[in-house]
C-alpha cells in the first residue's frame, strides 16, 4: 500500500513539474487549449490526493517515506503534516487554474502563465512531500524562482517589477539562511533524511541553537515579517490568480518550514522566543495599516502580513498544531478573498456602513470584552484546556476572545437588549466552540509527527498576552471611534501614520535605491 500512495504522490508532483519542459512559444499558440488541460490535471489530482490520504488513514496513519538515491534524497514523505497540505494545494490548484481560464483569456501569453503557474504549484508540492534536507532546500528555492517569473509576468510595470526584486533579494537571503542551516543539521547528525534527523535529535546544543537561529530567520523573511513585509503589498499589480496563489499558498512557506523543523526546536527552542516576538509585533503592526487602507487588493495584503504573523507568534509559543490549523483556514479565507475581490467593495461598503450603530459605545464594549473572555476561557476550562499547562494558550486564548469580541460589538452597538444580547452570546458561542473543536482535532491530528514543545516562561508569554489585548483592544477603538484608550487627536494623527505603513516601504524603497533596484523606468 506504501508503495501505491508513492507512486500516486509522485504521478501528481510530476503532473505539475513537467510543463516546465513544454516550450513557452507552443504554449501560447494553444493558450485556451493549456488551460484547460491544466485544470483538469488539477482536478484529477486533487481526487488522486484525496485517495492517497484516505489509503494512509487506513494504514494507520504512521509517518511513510519513500525514496531513491542517496538517503532517499528524492522521494515522498507522507505525514500528519504534509497529508492536509497536500489537499490543501491540489484543491486551490483547481480552483485558481478554473479562475484563470476567463481571467487570462485573450491573453497572447496565456499559455505562459500556465506553464508558470503549474510549475510553482509543482515545487510547493514537491516541498511538502519532501523526505529530507536536499529535495526541500531545491523546492524552497524552486518554488520562489517559479513565483518570480509570475510575479514580472508584466514588465512594464515598474511598482510591481520593484517589488519582484525586492521580494528576490529577501528570498536569497533565506535561501542562503536555509542552506547553511541544513549543512549544520547535516554536519551534526549526519543524515539528511528526515526520519534520521527526527529520530537523532538530541537535547539544545549550541549547534543546534544556530541551526534554529537560522531557520528561524528564513521563516521570518519568507513570511514578510516586519520590517521585510514591503514587498508583498507592492505586488498587486500581478494577475488576480497569481496573487491568490501567494497569499493563500506560497506565503505559507516559512510556516511550514517551522512545523517541519518543530523538533529542532523543541531541542533548542530559544529562536522561538524571538519568532514569538516578530510575529506579535508584525500583528500588531499590520493589523493597525490594514484598518486604515482604501484599496482592497493592498488591504488584503496587509492583512496577509497580520495573519502571517499570528502564525509564526503560535509557532513561538510552540502551538505547532494551531499553526498548521491556521495555514488552512487562512489559506481558504484568503484565496476566496482574493478571488472574488472584484465584489469585496461591495462587501466592506456594507460591513462598515452601520446606521443603525450608537454613538455611545462604552457599555457594547466592555460587555462584548466581558462576554468574550468568559466564553472562550470557560469553554477551555470546559475541554480540559488547562492553560498554564499548554504552550501559548494564554496569550492564543486572548487573540481568540478580541476576535469573537469584534463580532459581538458589531450587534452589540445597535441593540443592548437582553434578548440581544443572549442572540449574539450564542453565535459568539458557537463560534468559539468550532475553534476549539478544530484545535483539537489538530491536535489529535499531528500528535503522531509532533514532539511535545517545551512551555514557554508564563512571564513572557503574559506579556505578550498583555501586548496583544492592548493592541487588539485599540485596532477596535479605531473601527467604532471611541475615545476609552486614544484621544480623538491620537486617533487621527496614528491613521494617518498606519494609512502611510508608518513609512517603513519608504525607508525600504531608498534603501534598495541605492543598490540599484530600482526599474529605470520608474
Amino acid at each position: 500500500m506504501n508503495t501505491l500512495i508513492a507512486f500516486t504522490l509522485l504521478s501528481i508532483t510530476l503532473a505539475y513539474l513537467v510543463w516546465l519542459f513544454f516550450p513557452s512559444r507552443s504554449l501560447n499558440r494553444r493558450g485556451a487549449r493549456s488551460a484547460v488541460w491544466a485544470e483538469r490535471i488539477a482536478w484529477g489530482t486533487l481526487l488522486a490526493a484525496g485517495a492517497s490520504v484516505a489509503l494512509w488513514m487506513a494504514n494507520g496513519r504512521a509517518p511513510s517515506t519513500w525514496g531513491l538515491g542517496f538517503e532517499s534524497f528524492l522521494g515522498i514523505r507522507f505525514d500528519a503534516l504534509s497529508t492536509p497540505l497536500l489537499v490543501l494545494v491540489c484543491f486551490l490548484a483547481a480552483i485558481i487554474l478554473r479562475f484563470s481560464r476567463n481571467y487570462m483569456a485573450g491573453d497572447p501569453r496565456k499559455g505562459e502563465f500556465v506553464k508558470w503557474i503549474c510549475a510553482t504549484l509543482g515545487c510547493v508540492l514537491a516541498l511538502i512531500l519532501a523526505p529530507g534536507l536536499i529535495q526541500f532546500a531545491a523546492a524552497w528555492i524552486g518554488t520562489s524562482l517559479s513565483l518570480h517569473r509570475l510575479l514580472v509576468y508584466f514588465p512594464n510595470r515598474p511598482g510591481t517589477l520593484f517589488s519582484a526584486r525586492k521580494k528576490f533579494l529577501l528570498s536569497r537571503i533565506a535561501d542562503i539562511a536555509v542552506i547553511a542551516a541544513f549543512v549544520g543539521l547535516y554536519q551534526t547528525i549526519g543524515s539528511q533524511n528526515f526520519s534520521a534527523i527526527f529520530a537523532q535529535m538530541s537535547a539544545e546544543s549550541e549547534r543546534l541553537l544556530w541551526i534554529g537561529s537560522l531557520i528561524a530567520l528564513a521563516a521570518v523573511l519568507k513570511s514578510a515579517q516586519f520590517p521585510f513585509h514591503t514587498w508583498l503589498p507592492d505586488t498587486m499589480g500581478t494577475p488576480t490568480p497569481v496573487s491568490a496563489l501567494m497569499h493563500a499558498g506560497i506565503i505559507n512557506a516559512g510556516g511550514v518550514l517551522l512545523i517541519r523543523f518543530a523538533p529542532v526546536f523543541v531541542a533548542a527552542p530559544g529562536p522561538l522566543y524571538a519568532v514569538a516576538v516578530v510575529g506579535a509585533l508584525t500583528a500588531v503592526f499590520a493589523s493597525f495599516v490594514m484598518l486604515s487602507q482604501t484599496s482592497v487588493k493592498r488591504g488584503l495584503a496587509y492583512s496577509t502580513i497580520a495573519q502571517m504573523g499570528f502564525m509564526l507568534m503560535q509557532c513561538g509559543l510552540g502551538a505547532f498544531h494551531l499553526a498548521l490549523l491556521h495555514i488552512l483556514a487562512h489559506s481558504l479565507y484568503k484565496a476566496h478573498s482574493f478571488l472574488s475581490s472584484g465584489s469585496t467593495v461591495h462587501t466592506i461598503d456594507t460591513l462598515s456602513t452601520d446606521s443603525k450603530a450608537k454613538h455611545e459605545v462604552h457599555l457594547p464594549l466592555f460587555a462584548a470584552v466581558a462576554i468574550s473572555f468568559i466564553i472562550v476561557f470557560g469553554l477551555a476550562w470546559a475541554f480540559g484546556i488547562n492553560p498554564s499547562q499548554k504552550p501559548g494558550m494564554i496569550a492564543l486564548g486572548v487573540v481568540v476572545a478580541m476576535a469573537t469580541t469584534q463580532l459581538l460589538l458589531r450587534q452589540l452597538r445597535r441593540d443592548v437588549s437582553p434578548a440581544c444580547i443572549l442572540r449574539v452570546t450564542a453565535v459568539a458561542f458557537s463560534v468559539a466552540t468550532v475553534y476549539l473543536v478544530l484545535a483539537s482535532l489538530a491536535a489529535w491530528w499531528m500528535e503522531p509527527s509532533l514532539t511535545p514543545a517545551p512551555l514557554t516562561s508564563k512571564g513572557f508569554e503574559l506579556t505578550v498576552a498583555g501586548i496583544m489585548f492592548l493592541a487588539l483592544a485599540t485596532t477596535l477603538q479605531l473601527q467604532i471611534g471611541s475615545r476609552i484608550l486614544i484621544p480623538l487627536r491620537l486617533r487621527d494623527a496614528l491613521y494617518v501614520h498606519a494609512l502611510n505603513g508608518f513609512y517603513i516601504n519608504i525607508l525600504a524603497n531608498r534603501i534598495l535605491k541605492l543598490v540599484k533596484l530600482q526599474p529605470k523606468r520608474a
